[in-house]
């Protein structure tokens, strides 16, 4: 970790954001240039260090930590360095010192046993000094450890306490990436081993600083008890596990301690190792009424978190043959009763969910929903895996609904930033990223067999190969951890597969956060949305009600066609796409980028260079027009008839007429708006099938759109024909302004989902906007919805 080269004050104007991405790249390269020659330089004897030196080496950062605790700071990390994880039994492997290790060198079939001599300390590793018996000191550096990644003194006490004996599996000694120490650096927090006083691999053990009080071991069961209730109280949920199981070993009888740890558990989402917990309390035979009821209920909450709803009604049912009046449990079977509703049948109330974005106190409650859907091997992505139709499916048909695997938000109090330089992606990650790591391994450490087999059989960069070895559940009792971890797999797996998602993702009004760009940028990993490969010019697209993500189709798909959406911006130019996509795949094959390429460099310059010029304040409405000649040549005569970079000159254009009405009261700009509008829908792929803008309407049909096709871009699509309504309504047209208004609805309900409620938050400020006449035709339409 190394925080002297970049500074926070470089990031504030467009221009520094460019400034720090520049520097940051640079630094990256560098990075991984210094990691390359590290990795061919020899091993060395491990440096003898003075246990009392590093202790107050280790204090000094401790303080330092705090002092920064409230003050901006910016830190650095790797992603995708190479690590190692055991999967050997403790007791399979031999003991090594310190003095006998090498730097440089990872220790196949050896174990380091130590004693913690510090208060651990959180930078961006959580790091402590361990001491082995002969009196030689190391520094660890654990990273991906559960609980340890915003934990304070206190939480870190409770997960790493000192004088705690442990022994590390396979220990690989190495140099400093960020800086010039040595330093045990661990990767997969399964490689930390606990032991206990009796311990078989304690026998005959003398420590040259004397006995010292190890807390684990001196605790009473009640003592860790009631520090896993502060834990709690403070929503400490991990080391209130934590505590709860050192209780627990203490005193397996002590039902408070293993209800509270259930209940600590579904907070962390730990579904499985919950329902564990109160399976264990179910069995006993003489439990209390009210301990049973607490135990049923909590079952149901584990149930119903892992989306078995099914079983979480049997459970709130015997908890209402115990309270019939249970007002908790009538309610959860009432949640239940919808969850399956949508879970079986896709029947979502979007109404709702657009009510429950406003609210800055509720969380999203829906079910996973699959359509008509399956994953597929696919000859044409080299026997690689994707996702096709299990029937014909029309535009605009829900195909999926899923909740993430792992979600990481902004904090509103985080002041330490971390940036992330990912070695696989050759990217620049954020907190979240390291954040949506940490939330993997801990659910792969004590998740169910299901999920973790899942998670695992995601891609990973192995050439579409996915035959992935899964950890099984370890055979060492003394691991606080049900699995050993694959630190490498699940990076590289979240480096490959992760979406990020915004504080605004619909473009809604008034939704909880104020928009802060890239600053309030989410990250999130879904699991069988990840199996959706990539096409620019995509058959569905997704969306995101906070951080549910909904999959619709934006095409109609025929039967063992292969889904796709778009892992960039479709309306991007061609090279700012292909700089995206390399670390999936050299290059897109999709008809769009197959008829960019077709173009030629020259014509592409040409067409980035006119978008560019649209972005000017002071275009005239002649330049408008020129840029638009322009444009039009450089589209080959085959092109298709998605073109966004015509599109929005279009839409400037109709902008521009519209304004000039405003001043002139002359209809024909409304007219003139109107036709440069329908250009700008045409141009991004909506076939308008009724293109009269006075007299007979051309068409029986109740919208002047076709329904086949689903425009990419929601936001300006919908808008588009707000506009379109706005102007046939000052026209005083009401039948074609009334057709517009419900083509723009009809957007927006084949894409979000979401309706009228969804499209007036959406266009809130427009629909403000509007005169008596519109509002009162928006109100008719909104009443027959």
């Amino acid at each position: 970790m190394n925080s002297s080269e970049l500074d926070q004050k470089s990031v504030g104007s467009v221009k520094e954001e460019d400034d720090f991405a520049e520097k940051a790249m640079q630094l990256l390269t560098n990075a991984e240039k210094k990691a390359k020659e590290e990795k061919l330089q020899p091993p060395f004897p491990m440096p003898f260090t003075n246990p009392a030196a590093l202790m107050y080496e280790i204090e000094i950062q401790r303080q330092s930590a705090n002092k920064a605790e409230n003050k901006a700071a910016l830190r650095q990390t790797y992603i995708g360095q190479e690590t190692h994880h055991s999967t050997l039994p403790l007791n399979s492997l031999s003991r090594i010192s310190l003095q006998e290790m090498q730097v440089r060198q990872r220790h196949e079939g050896k174990y380091l046993l130590c004693r913690i001599i510090t208060p651990a300390v959180r930078l961006v590793s959580t790091t402590f000094a361990v001491e082995d018996p002969n009196g030689w000191a190391q520094v660890i550096s654990t990273y991906n450890y559960p609980g340890t990644q915003y934990a304070n003194e206190r939480e870190l006490e409770t997960l790493l306490p000192v004088h705690s004996i442990i022994a590390i599996r396979e220990p690989w000694a190495k140099m400093a990436l960020a800086g010039d120490h040595t330093h045990i650096r661990i990767d997969s927090p399964s490689d930390i081993v606990f032991l206990r006083e009796g311990d078989e691999l304690l026998t005959d053990i003398r420590w040259s600083s004397g006995r010292r009080p190890c807390t684990i071991l001196s605790r009473l069961a009640s003592e860790w008890k009631s520090v896993g209730d502060k834990h709690f109280r403070e929503k400490e949920y991990f080391p209130a596990s934590v505590a709860y199981k050192h209780a627990l070993e203490k005193q397996p009888s002590l039902i408070a301690a293993r209800l509270n740890r259930s209940l600590a558990l579904i907070k962390l989402e730990l579904y499985d190792p919950a329902l564990g917990e109160l399976r264990a309390v179910l069995d006993k035979t003489d439990l209390s009424t009210n301990d049973k009821q607490k135990a049923l209920y909590r079952s149901a909450q584990a149930h119903y978190g892992e989306g078995q709803y099914d079983e979480a009604l049997k459970m709130y049912r015997e908890c209402l043959i115990l309270d019939e009046a249970l007002q908790e449990a009538l309610s959860g079977i009432q949640r239940c009763s919808k969850r399956i509703e949508e879970q079986k049948n896709g029947n979502f109330d979007w109404t709702r969910l657009c009510e429950e974005i406003l609210s800055p106190d509720n969380e999203l409650d829906v079910a996973d929903f699959l359509g008509p859907i399956k994953i597929a091997l696919l000859a044409n992505r080299g026997g690689g895996r994707g996702i096709v139709a299990t029937r014909n499916i029309v535009a605009g048909e829900l195909l999926l609904v899923a909740k993430p695997f792992a979600v990481a938000r902004q904090r509103p109090d985080e002041l330490n930033m971390i940036i992330a330089f990912n070695f696989l992606t050759k990217k620049v990650d954020s907190s979240r990223h390291l954040e949506v790591i940490h939330k993997c391994v801990l659910k792969l450490s004590t998740g169910s067999d299901d999920a973790t087999r899942d998670f695992y059989d995601l891609y990973a960069g192995d050439d579409g190969q996915h035959s992935p070895v899964v950890p099984s559940r370890t055979k060492e009792p003394r691991n606080l951890f049900d699995r050993d971890i694959d630190a490498n797999r699940i990076e590289t797996a979240c480096s490959l597969n992760w979406f990020g998602i915004g504080a605004n993702p619909l473009g809604l009004a008034g939704v909880r956060q104020k928009d802060q760009g890239m600053s309030d940028l989410g990250c999130a990993l879904y699991l069988l949305p990840s199996y959706l490969n990539h096409a620019c010019a995509s058959n569905a697209q997704r969306f995101f009600f906070d951080g549910i993500m909904v999959v619709r189709a934006s095409r109609d798909i025929a039967s063992g066609t292969e889904i796709t959406h778009s892992y960039c911006s479709s309306e991007d130019a061609y090279q700012k796409r292909k700089q995206v996509l390399p670390k999936w795949f050299p290059e897109c094959d999709c008809s769009l980028c197959t008829q960019d390429r077709a173009a030629g460099n020259d014509r592409l310059s040409k067409r980035e260079s006119l978008t560019k010029r649209l972005d000017s304040d002071d275009l005239d409405i002649n330049e408008l027009f020129d840029i638009i000649e322009q444009l039009e040549t450089s589209y080959t005569t085959t092109y298709g008839s998605f073109r966004p970079a015509l599109s929005n000159a279009h839409l400037q254009v109709a902008r521009a007429f519209e304004s000039s009405y405003k001043y002139a009261q002359d209809n024909r700009f409304l007219q003139g708006a109107i036709q440069h509008y329908f250009i700008a829908l045409e141009t991004r792929e909506v076939k308008i099938i009724d293109h009269s803008i006075d007299g007979k309407k051309s068409n029986k049909k109740p919208l002047p759109i076709s329904k086949a096709i689903v425009p990419y871009n929601l936001n300006t699509c919908s808008f588009i024909c707000l506009a379109i309504f706005r102007c046939f309504s000052l026209l005083n047209d009401t039948l074609r302004a009334e057709r517009w208004l419900r083509a723009g609805l009809w957007i927006e309900s084949v894409t979000s989902g979401g309706g009228v409620r969804m499209f007036k938050l959406r266009h809130a400020t427009a629909l403000a906007q509007l005169d008596e006449q519109a509002s009162s035709l928006l109100a008719k339409v909104e009443a027959s919805a």
